[in-house]
C-alpha cells in the first residue's frame, strides 16, 4: 500500500492527522478524576466491519419492529448483578425475531446476560463510546400477550454503560431458500419475514399460511439467492373467503411491479394458484420479493400459502 492510500484510509477512519509525522509529547501519569477528563474520539459504527456483527441493510423496513428505549425499564444495582428489567411488554402477535441491543460503554469490555423467553444468551460487549449495535440472537414468541425479559451486567454503576434500546425485529421461521432440481425457487409461507403489526405465519398444518391480515400496510418479503439470473414467472396460491375478495395486492422485486386482484376461492385455506405476471433478475445473487397489499375490500385482504418462481425457457 503506497503513502497516499495509508493516508487517505486513516483519514476516512477520523484519525487526527495534523500532528503526523511529528514526535509525540511527553505527559506525566496521573489518574484522571473520572472518565469526563478525556477526550474520547469520534466513533464510527462501520456495521459489524472486522466482526461477527452482520452488516444491517440500508432499506430495512420498519414496519413490525418493537422498540424499548431508555427509561422503558426498572433498574436495580446490587452487589453482584446490575439488572434491567422489562415488565410492561405485551407482544401483539406471535413470530420469531432477531434481537438487538443498542448501548454505549466507556470502558474495555463488559459481560452481560440477556434473558427473553427462549433466548438466554452470554455474551462480552466491547468498548462503544456511541451507541452501537450488537444482536443477541433469536426468540420464538408463541403467542401474544406478557412477555417480560432482563438484562444483567457486573455492576456499572459509575455510569460508564448504558442501554440505549432494545429492539425485536421480524424474522423468518424457515430455512433459507433454494432452487429445487428444475430451477424453480419456492417461496414458503415460513420462510418470509413478515414485516407487520398483524399478518404473520400461521404454523399448524390444516393453515401453514401468512394470515391474519387484516391490515394493508402489512407486507411479506422472502429473501433468496439466485445463481442463474433470467426471467421468471410468478405464481401466487393464495386464500380468499367469499364477499373478501378483490383487494388488489402488489408483487415487487426491486423497481419491477406486478398486480393482481383476491379471487374468491371458498376459503381462506382453499388455495388458488394465480399466475401474475414475469420478473426479470437480471443479476446472480441475494434477492427479495415483497407481497405488499394496496387496499382491503372487507374484514381481511387474503392469505397466502407459497410464491413459486419458474424460468421462463
Amino acid at each position: 500500500m503506497n503513502r497516499f492510500s495509508i493516508f487517505t484510509l486513516l483519514l476516512s477512519l477520523g484519525f487526527n492527522l495534523g500532528s503526523f509525522g511529528q514526535e509525540a509529547e511527553t505527559k506525566p501519569e496521573s489518574t484522571p478524576a473520572s472518565t469526563e477528563e478525556f477526550i474520547f474520539p469520534e466513533a464510527v459504527d462501520i456495521g459489524g466491519f472486522g466482526s461477527d456483527e452482520p452488516v444491517e441493510r440500508e432499506d430495512m423496513p420498519m414496519r413490525g419492529i418493537i422498540t424499548f428505549g431508555e427509561g422503558e425499564y426498572s433498574h436495580s444495582n446490587g452487589a453482584h448483578w446490575e439488572t434491567f428489567s422489562w415488565t410492561k411488554f405485551k407482544s401483539k402477535r406471535s413470530g420469531r425475531y432477531q434481537v438487538r441491543l443498542t448501548y454505549t460503554l466507556k470502558r474495555a469490555s463488559l459481560g452481560m446476560n440477556f434473558r427473553l423467553g427462549d433466548l438466554s444468551v452470554k455474551k462480552s460487549l466491547i468498548t462503544a463510546y456511541r451507541p452501537s449495535k450488537t444482536y443477541l440472537g433469536t426468540v420464538y414468541i408463541a403467542k401474544p400477550g406478557d412477555i417480560p425479559f432482563s438484562l444483567l451486567t457486573p455492576p456499572t454503576d459509575d455510569g460508564t454503560f448504558t442501554v440505549e434500546e432494545i429492539a425485536l425485529i421480524p424474522a423468518p421461521e424457515g430455512d433459507k431458500i433454494v432452487p429445487n432440481a428444475e430451477g424453480n425457487l419456492m417461496l414458503l409461507a415460513k420462510d418470509a419475514t413478515t414485516w407487520s403489526e398483524h399478518m404473520r405465519y400461521e404454523p399448524k398444518a390444516e393453515k401453514n399460511c401468512l394470515g391474519y391480515w387484516t391490515d394493508p400496510d402489512d407486507i411479506a418479503e422472502w429473501e433468496f439467492e439466485v445463481t442463474k439470473p433470467g426471467r421468471y414467472k410468478v405464481t401466487v396460491f393464495h386464500g380468499c373467503d367469499g364477499g373478501n375478495h378483490g383487494s388488489q395486492v402488489a408483487i415487487r422485486h426491486g423497481e419491477q411491479e406486478l398486480k393482481f386482484t383476491t379471487q374468491d376461492t371458498g376459503g381462506f385455506q382453499q388455495w388458488k394458484e394465480v399466475p401474475v405476471g414475469e420478473i426479470e433478475i437480471k443479476s446472480p445473487g441475494v434477492q427479495r420479493l415483497i407481497i405488499d397489499p394496496e387496499n382491503k375490500v372487507k374484514s381481511a385482504v387474503l392469505d397466502v400459502q407459497k410464491v413459486v418462481l419458474t424460468p421462463v425457457s
